[in-house]
């Protein structure tokens, strides 16, 4: 436990090239769900695959990952997952979604804080605040810019860019204090998540695509450390999408 707390609290630093890679590989990602966003048949990812879409609609929440490229000294970690969420309409799954002021409240204890820093029309640019935990805890301080897509009266799709992330040393104590963007630990230097919603069968159908930019996974340190980067990304997603159910549901 000892070798595993030093591995995975020890310093990295974001490089221009992890960056770079990073951003290359969400421009060829949001070319493919733009054309994806188009289809009426295969809007959804679970409707390529009856059995799949027979999962959610009784309740089961599934997640699979997306292989990714490799980056220098960074991992991307691409995960998508699908809920549903009965008896309500896509404009309720909106209006609670857009309400980032209440997301504090509504998801914590995983966001700590969260306001809007500006809105105009579709766009949103907000501030998380961000509560992760494996083996150590970490405070990140997250900006991201978010747009609400309208497809048609039933469907709606959004994407979240990831500004910046800063890691919080000491959060809630008189000397907390903010690190550079790209230095501390590394759980997490960059995130973007693409939703897609669909309001039929009695509910709406939630997919959301998540995609991190973390640190490498140290050499030698695959066997201790990769199960432990690796399970932040896919827990982080269930998650978020076992809240969203909960939330919808106890506001109808």
């Amino acid at each position: 436990m000892f070798l595993l707390f030093f591995a995975i609290s020890a310093r990295a630093e974001l490089k221009p090239e992890t960056l770079k890679g990073f951003q290359n590989y969400i421009q060829s990602l949001e070319a493919k769900l733009e054309k994806q966003n188009q289809s009426t048949e295969n809007f959804l990812w679970i409707d390529r695959d009856s059995s799949l879409r027979n999962r959610v609609r009784n309740g089961e929440i599934v997640t699979q990952q997306v292989t990714a490229p490799t980056v220098p000294d960074g991992l991307i970690q691409h995960w998508k997952g699908a809920v549903f969420l009965p008896g309500v309409t896509l404009d309720r799954v909106i209006s609670v979604d857009q309400n980032y002021n209440r997301h504090k409240t509504l998801y914590s204890p995983d966001v700590v804080d969260s306001k809007i820093l500006s809105h105009q029309g579709d766009h949103f640019r907000v501030f998380l605040r961000l509560k992760k935990h494996q083996v150590i805890t970490v405070i990140l301080d997250t900006v991201h810019e978010i747009d609400y897509i309208p497809l048609d009266e039933h469907r709606m799709y959004s994407r979240s860019r990831c500004d910046h992330v800063q890691e919080v040393k000491d959060a809630g104590e008189p000397d907390e204090h903010v690190l550079p963007v790209g230095d501390g630990v590394g759980f997490m230097w960059a995130i973007n998540s693409y939703w897609r919603l669909a309001e039929r069968d009695g509910g709406v159908y939630a997919e959301c695509e998540a995609v991190t930019l973390s640190r490498d996974i140290p050499f030698g340190m695959g066997g201790v450390v990769g199960p432990v980067i690796r399970s932040l990304a896919a827990d982080s997603l269930t998650s978020t999408l076992t809240a969203k159910r909960r939330i919808l549901k106890s506001k109808k």
